[in-house]
């Protein structure tokens, strides 16, 4: 009989009659106290091997956890930036190991106490508003200062802050990293420099262009405006071909003046093409001209061949051009000794609005090493030091013809044996030209010009010219015109008389001794006189420098007439402006 049921039946006292009579029941609660045992021992043993499963399966949690928190903390010690936390009162809850490195404090030195506390300004103040604790519209921030370390060593720090939030909304605390931006702060500052090294140079070096260009161009202007007037002036037949050779010499030398120049606009972006329509055969002619003497110097021959289908008259950019096939074919010439240098020109294809022509330059003289070819190409460069000595050159002629050629949609191409000679080749889309051959003599001969000049009448233009011979050449080529004009030697005298006189154009040198042609023509805006205030001011300038537009619109001037000039692109530009401020004049009426 199970315990329980003894204990209980002894202290109930039952006589043996009536354990007799219940002991059928007594079986069953037995057996019940028995069944109740197994059942319990059963939910022991289970509990109890569950109890260390549960004990084995947070032993191995908690060595996971510890794993992490150790592959974690190891993560953010080998980070070079600054990574921490911050508590609701502003104090350092957690920071990795590179707090040390970057600012000589120890971390449990540093833990628990105010943030501001270590950072300080260059000044040595802590910098305490870098959170804002008060506001609940606070949740990130980004700055970079000037801090101090432990050892007051100045750094550079960029500090990134953002707010921690529960579920539920509340603010937990701070998070965020300090990174050393020193080096990159004293990479910018470098840059900087440079940068303003850079500009200051480029300014010198535009200042001196400009100032050479003017030296340069101003006494060719005299050359070029000369040998026009010549021409201008009905010469014999006779005189015909050697006045149409100097004019074609001197404006040669005025382009082989400006490669330099225009090298410097082409590098800046500001340079702009001409589309005109030109004489190709009388172009190539020229070029006979010129070059058959430099070839027939060297006891070489210069050749030019030409396709029969060429077209006499071509619309482009003639100058440069002009300026490409010149610096070839010098270079060419330059460098053959002995045997030949030809200019092949040959009609590619034809369409309705262009032609496709190609100009081969092929040489004898003593090739390219293959290595070098590339070299060439590059500004003020050429194949080896002893070309430069043995031959000479600036080393730009290349360049700027590849550039140009760049900007014309075209390429230039070369092929070259070391001792054989090179064949430099380009082909270039020019547009078909509107004008009958008939005309051609118009764009040719100049001593034929002879401008109508009902436009010009009436109207008086002052002129401010410092070079005597270039006061020459204008007042000759006005005084054909026959305009009304007077001349001032200076800006102070060209100020004078545009305050006592009423002007239809003002043609205004810049560079000029006392006043110059801006402060001039800014003066002149300013008078009390009001036909002053539109009357067209324009440049005329041998200057060249790449921000001279913006200038003269500064200082109020209308535009640039650029020295050299052509007559008749004078004279058309002149008839525009006059013709121009009549009708405005009228409109104002």
């Amino acid at each position: 009989m199970h315990r329980l049921l003894k204990r209980q039946l002894k202290k109930a006292d039952f006589n043996q009659q009536v354990l007799d009579q219940i002991h059928l029941f007594l079986d069953q609660v037995n057996d019940a106290y028995n069944a109740f045992d197994n059942d319990l021992c059963h939910v022991e043993t289970v509990l109890e091997k569950s109890s260390q499963e549960l004990y084995q399966a947070n032993q191995r949690l908690k060595n996971n956890v510890e794993s992490v928190t150790s592959q974690l903390s190891k993560v953010a010690n080998n980070i070079k930036e600054v990574i921490f936390e911050i508590d609701l009162d502003g104090n350092w809850f957690y920071l990795n190991s590179a707090w040390e490195t970057l600012t000589g404090h120890k971390v449990k030195d540093t833990l628990g106490k105010p943030y501001h506390t270590f950072l300080v300004d260059q000044e040595g103040e802590s910098v305490q508003k870098l959170i804002d604790f008060n506001s609940q519209k606070f949740s990130s921030r980004n700055k970079k200062f000037q801090s101090l370390t432990k050892d007051k060593k100045t750094i550079w720090v960029d500090f990134s802050v953002k707010r921690i939030k529960s579920k539920d909304g509340a603010i937990e605390g701070y998070i965020g990293t300090i990174v050393d931006i020193t080096h990159l702060k004293e990479v910018e500052v470098a840059l900087i420099d440079a940068k303003e090294k850079a500009t200051s140079a480029n300014k010198a070096k535009d200042d001196f262009l400009s100032t050479m260009s003017h030296e340069i161009r101003t006494p060719l202007n005299a050359v070029v405006g000369i040998s026009h007037l010549l021409l201008m002036e009905d010469p014999k037949k006779e005189q015909l071909e050697n006045l149409n050779a100097l004019k074609f010499s001197s404006e040669h030398l005025l382009e082989l003046v400006s490669d330099i120049l225009d090298f410097n606009k082409i590098t800046s972006g500001s340079m702009e093409l001409e589309d005109a329509d030109f004489d190709l055969e009388n172009m190539l002619n020229g070029i006979q001209s010129i070059f058959s003497n430099k070839s027939r110097e060297k006891n070489i021959r210069f050749i030019i061949k030409k396709d029969n289908l060429l077209p006499k008259i071509v619309k482009g950019d003639n100058t440069r051009l002009k300026q490409i096939l010149a610096n070839l074919i010098n270079n060419a010439i330059k460098f053959t000794e002995k045997g030949k240098v030809v200019l092949d020109v040959e009609m590619i294809s034809e369409s309705e609005e262009a032609h496709i022509i190609n100009f081969e330059i092929t040489d004898t003289g003593i090739g390219i090493p293959e290595d070098k070819i590339d070299k060439i190409f590059n500004s003020f460069s050429q194949a080896g030091s002893d070309t430069t000595r043995k031959y000479g050159g600036t080393g730009l002629g290349l360049a700027i013809c590849k550039k140009l050629l760049e900007i014309m949609d075209s390429e230039l191409k070369v092929i070259s044996t070391l001792g054989r000679g090179s064949t430099f080749s380009f082909s270039l889309q020019l547009e078909k030209s509107e004008i009958h051959e008939s005309e051609v003599d118009n764009l040719n001969n100049y001593h034929r010009f002879e401008p109508l000049t009902e436009d010009l009448q009436s109207v008086k233009v002052l002129v401010a010219e410092d070079n005597k011979l270039n006061r020459l050449v204008i007042k000759k080529f006005l005084t054909n015109w026959n305009i009304d004009f007077d001349i001032a030697y200076d800006g102070e005298m060209a100020l004078e008389k545009a305050e006592n006189n009423c002007y239809g154009l003002i043609l205004m040198d810049l560079q000029m001794p006392k006043m110059n042609g801006f402060d001039a023509s800014l003066a002149i805006r300013n008078t009390d006189n009001p036909l002053n205030k539109v009357v067209p001011i324009y440049a005329l300038t041998a200057s060249t420098g790449i921000d001279i537009n913006h200038k003269i619109e500064e200082y109020g001037m209308n535009g640039i007439i650029c020295k050299p000039f052509d007559p008749e692109e004078l004279y058309s530009t002149l008839v525009k402006i006059i013709s121009k401020t009549k009708v405005n004049q009228k409109v104002t009426a």
